[in-house]
């Protein structure tokens, strides 16, 4: 069977990078079966789509999940697509290839299960299962797990403490690094350590082993767009004791193989994260396969699974929504509208000038504000939340909307691009400048009236820019729940827009789970229900790689550097 590439990517249902490989492996390979192609050319595309691997009894249903004109084509039938593959020289087929899968020249590798892999995810997977279960058996992995207030930054403040005072006892020093995936999540992470380690009154020397800082995993690491590799890794490892990761859903395979990989041998990795919060953004879905590990032998000494929230009462109506969406259970859900409190469902349009006029009302505060602190602190008590950044119902076109509204409202020229009290997020990491992906900034003016933006940095310490030395950024008065991830507010509005593959439980259980105080949902009911049945997909094989390390069948040496 052979389908045409190119038609595919006219489609719009490959792109064509995914093409331009399925064409290399056709030209090395020369005797291999059309289908190894097409098969390669799907692996590239499922990886852009958020997995890890492509699975083949599972990629029809997938395949026509994809935007494209026109009715998706059939794909070959599993048996006979697998057995086109098992005969490819293109493919590496482990068990039995186990000892050699690693270092033949091959693009492609078939894993016991059915997944086809692009040869650098599969050993991602195999070099993260081998160090994370070498860590467990030396019990210097420790997973904890919760949702929303639930204590996990307590709980790894209590560890660290702990170990400062053995170091301490033993008159040395402990090195601790506090990272999480984004600017935002790092800035929060620290203050929580802070504060709460102001409030247990340790003596000096102890205090001081514990860091009041965060900074992101790129740069930890010392990872940056034009470096062919981090600046540390197994050979060259990270200088520190303990390294405390948080917000692990949203760290993708690759880079949490290159931080495992570049943790010293010796020292203690501890991974916070909730489970039930979207996966990252790119391939892979740690996080989850950690926990189903620590359901199973293979990780289980390593779990804490932390269930009471400290931010909700646990009988109030958004607690109960957020349980009700995790258990997907829409009849649950839809009740908790009934009850008097944090989670209101309001059937309207987001389009509707009166829903954007309530909108912009909701950011007065942050406009009328005394000072750019105080605009700051305002824009933290509530946030505008879409499933989808395109679109009518998208964060950009709503971000248009209310800043329109805004500056109608203030007397600002509708072509004006900087005005006091504007939201800016940055997109990209400046590590020069101290800005990274994710941070929140607000227009305002200077004392000689010029409009600068300002960000709070994780001191404390206001930090005033030009808008011209600016990195890439956005409006910020709609966000996408993914660049949400990571933040809290007072008060959130959840534009889940309309029926689509993003809008799942997950996404939703994430929307809500960001206030702290009331969530209004902006949906219908059967739009409800259909996001509660819809889980995120993500196809990886780790789960089943970390078995493999348990039972000693992974192969020592591994020739991929990360």
């Amino acid at each position: 069977m052979s389908l045409d590439l190119h038609a595919l990517v006219r489609g719009g249902r490959l792109r064509r990078a995914d093409v331009a490989l399925g064409e290399l492996v056709a030209r090395l390979f020369p005797d291999g079966a059309p289908e190894v192609a097409l098969a390669a050319a799907l692996a590239a595309r499922a990886i852009a789509d958020g997995h890890s691997a492509l699975q083949l009894d599972a990629a029809q249903a997938w395949f026509e999940s994809l935007e494209g004109t026109g009715t998706a084509p059939w794909l070959p039938e599993f048996a006979s697509w697998r057995a086109a593959l098992h005969d490819s020289a293109a493919v590496a087929v482990p068990p039995v290839d186990d000892a050699t899968a690693t270092t033949r020249n091959v693009p492609l590798v078939l894993d016991p299960q059915g997944r086809l892999y692009l040869r650098r995810y599969f050993e991602y997977e195999r070099c993260l299962a081998r160090t994370l279960i070498a860590r467990a058996h030396q019990r210097r992995l420790e997973l904890i797990t919760g949702g929303p207030g639930t204590g996990k930054t307590h709980g790894v403040l209590q560890r660290l403490v702990e170990l400062a005072w053995a170091a301490h006892a033993q008159s040395r020093s402990l090195r601790i690094a506090l990272a999480a995936p984004t600017g935002k999540a790092a800035a929060r992470l620290a203050e929580s350590v802070r504060t709460q380690r102001e409030a247990l009154d340790l003596p000096g020397p102890v205090a001081a082993m514990i860091p009041h800082q965060a900074q992101t995993l790129h740069r930890l690491l010392g990872l940056s767009p034009v470096a062919a590799r981090a600046g540390f890794h197994r050979a060259a490892p990270l200088p520190f004791d303990v390294v405390v990761v948080d917000e692990v859903s949203m760290v993708d395979l690759p880079l949490m193989t290159k931080l495992a990989a570049a943790v010293r041998e010796d020292a203690v990795l501890i991974l916070l994260g909730d489970p039930d919060q979207l996966s990252a953004v790119e391939a892979g879905d740690v996080l989850g396969a950690l926990v189903q590990a620590a359901g199973e032998a293979s990780l289980e000494a390593c779990h804490v699974r932390l269930s009471h929230s400290r931010r909700f009462d646990e009988h109030s109506s958004l607690a109960r929504l957020a349980q009700a969406v995790v258990r997907g259970d829409a009849d649950a859900a839809l009740a908790t509208f009934a009850q008097e409190g944090g989670a209101r469902l309001l059937d309207d349009d987001a389009r509707h000038a009166h829903w954007i006029e309530r909108a912009a009302s909701a950011y007065h505060d942050v406009v009328d504000a005394a000072d750019a602190r105080a605009a700051l602190q305002a824009a933290s008590r509530f946030r505008v939340l879409t499933a989808l950044r395109r679109g009518p119902f998208g964060c950009v076109a709503l971000n248009r909307a209310i800043e329109q509204d805004l500056k109608r409202r203030v007397g600002v020229r509708a072509d004006s691009a900087w005005w006091r009290g504007r939201l800016v997020m940055v997109t990209a990491n400046r590590a020069d400048i101290g800005l990274f992906n994710g941070d929140i900034g607000v227009a305002w003016p200077d004392a000689q009236g010029e409009i600068k933006v300002c960000f709070e940095a994780a001191d404390g310490v206001l930090r005033a820019l030009a808008p011209a030395a600016l990195p890439p950024h956005e409006g910020a008065f709609a966000l996408t729940v993914h660049k949400a991830q990571g933040s809290e507010f007072e008060r959130v509005a959840l534009v889940p827009g309309a029926d689509s593959p993003v809008l799942t439980r997950e996404l939703l259980y994430t929307g809500i789970t960001r206030a702290r105080a009331l969530v209004e949902i902006h949906a219908d009911a059967g739009l409800l229900r259909a996001g509660i049945a819809c889980r995120t997909l993500r196809w990886n094989g780790l789960a089943d790689r970390l078995r493999e390390a348990a039972a000693g069948s992974i192969a020592e040496s591994l020739p991929v550097s990360f």
